[in-house]
Parts: structure tokens; sequence; C-alpha cells
């Protein structure tokens, strides 16, 4: 990390890179609410069948579900959608952090900005502690 202001220009190409990363960031968090979506339906429709297939073969309603659920595709669908849902929620706190990455890269801007304007227009920032 630099210990000197940034220029106009590093100030610039800070804010839009910050920008370009907070973009794909919410990006890959929208195509991870569709796959999680995908998977849940996938899954929701599985278990469905699978349920009223083990009632037709005489299961009680009562406990299709629970049968279901032990089914190896129907499982299957289901940690692929627990899995899809684990990634929304990492795309989810990777845009918190592309948004707080952001706020410091303005927080630094508006710094350099003050510190250039103090340093070259006759303030000394120092002096006024002193």
């Amino acid at each position: 990390m630099s210990e000197q202001p940034w220029t106009f220009a590093e100030a610039v190409r800070k804010s839009r890179s910050a920008t370009q990363l907070q973009e794909q960031a919410e990006e890959a968090m929208k195509e991870a609410a569709r796959d999680f979506a995908v998977k849940e339906e996938a899954y929701r429709r599985a278990l469905a069948v699978k349920i009223v297939e083990l009632h037709d073969g005489g299961v009680a309603w009562s406990v299709a579900g629970d049968v279901a659920r032990g089914d190896e595709e129907v499982a299957r669908l289901r940690r692929e959608r627990d899995i899809a849902e684990g990634v929304r929620e990492a795309m989810v706190q990777l845009a918190w952090r592309r948004t707080a990455d952001r706020k410091d890269v303005q927080r630094f801007s508006d710094w350099s900005q003050r510190r250039e304007l103090a340093e070259f227009h006759g303030r000394d920032p120092e002096g006024d502690l002193r």
C-alpha cells in the first residue's frame, strides 16, 4: 500500500477498478442465485415425484417425505442445492466486501485530495496542530 497521496489519475484508476470488481461480484451473485434456484427446483420436483411413487407403492403419506429424502437421487439433488446455497451466500459476502473496498478507495481518494491541496497551496496541515 502506498504511503503517498494518490494523484488524480491514480485515484480515478483505483476507483474504476473498485467499481469493476463490485460489478463482477454483483454478476457472480446473480449467477449464484440463478444456479441455486435451478437446483432448488430440481430437488423439489424430484422429492415430490419420489413421495408420490413411494405412496403409490404402499408407504404412508406421513413417512413418505422422510423416506423420499433418503433416496440416492433425491439426496444428491439436495446436496447440490445446499452447495449452491453456500456459494450464493459466499457471493453475498463478496459483494459486501467489494462495497467496503469501494468505500475505502473513496476515503483514500478524498484524503489524497485534501493532502495535495494542503501541501501545494501554502497551508501546513501539520502546523495547525502545533
